[in-house]
């Protein structure tokens, strides 16, 4: 299967906001959307952010919590969020759920997995936890679900492989490339280093501005896209590329669109 761009749907963390929280905080922006799509009026937003997404060109789907989070939504929430998804012919690449909290209960994490399984998600790219891990490792081999780590907050590739362990046969890598610059990291070695265990990417562009790192367009950053491009055709990886840009205080909607067809091109 050759590599495809999916949506992120974190991109729109501050659409609930009204792109004007100051300061911004991720916890509370995510707060504001959870309780934005969670009750009533969930099949309705949860409509129009699948049509926003298709409107942009995309078919392929990478599901931020916030929009859908298992421990909050009903099962018939769920059953909407299905019936939506294939109304729009999107294909669920992966989700933001997941096992990022200290010591996870069984039952939060069955149903974090129950509702993967259910939406079609084949991966959860998130963040885990490290004592979580013989747990992600156990629930995906029952659901058939990957775990996919996000290198949030780890420094270099290594961490990560630590935490993956003997795990390996169902516990990866989901790569933010946005987050290396800002530990003086390169993302096409990262790339490289982490070769065996990519699971799925968040192909992200990021800028320094001060001592900040926000995100940007894919013609408006610092990281060599075409090179991490480049390297992922090497080593013959075939999962979704993400596109992710997350501003505080704008609509990336134009900005992503300009991005999916920068990297359509690269990739013909």
């Amino acid at each position: 299967m050759p590599m495809e761009p999916a949506f992120i749907t974190a991109n729109y963390v501050a659409s609930e906001v009204g792109y004007s929280l100051s300061p911004f905080t991720w916890a509370a922006a995510d707060r504001a959307t959870q309780d934005a799509f969670h009750g009533p009026q969930f099949a309705t937003k949860f409509d129009e952010l699948c049509a926003r997404v298709v409107a942009l060109g995309f078919s392929n789907i990478d599901i931020w919590v916030a929009h859908l989070n298992p421990l909050r939504a009903s099962d018939a929430m769920v059953d909407e969020a299905v019936a939506i998804l294939a109304k729009h012919r999107l294909r669920v690449v992966a989700y933001t759920a997941g096992l990022s909290r200290p010591e996870v209960s069984l039952a939060d994490a069955q149903r974090i997995y129950a509702v993967a399984r259910r939406i079609g998600a084949p991966l959860l790219g998130v963040w885990l936890h490290p004592s979580n891990a013989r747990l992600a490792y156990d629930l995906g081999r029952e659901y058939g679900i990957k775990y996919a780590i996000e290198n949030h907050p780890e420094k270099r590739p290594q961490e990560l492989l630590t935490t993956i362990g003997d795990f390996g046969e169902v516990i990866g890598v989901a790569q933010d490339i946005g987050f290396w610059p800002r530990f003086g990291y390169d993302a096409v070695r990262a790339t490289w280093d982490l070769k065996d265990h990519l699971l799925h990417m968040h192909l992200k562009q990021v800028k320094q501005v001060g001592d900040d790192w926000p995100t940007c367009a894919y013609d408006d950053g610092v990281n060599d896209i075409p090179g991490v491009l480049a390297v992922l055709k090497q080593i013959g990886y075939s999962g979704a590329l993400s596109i992710e840009h997350e501003p505080h205080d704008h609509d990336p909607s134009d900005e992503v669109a300009r991005s999916l067809a920068l990297l359509k091109s690269w990739l013909a």
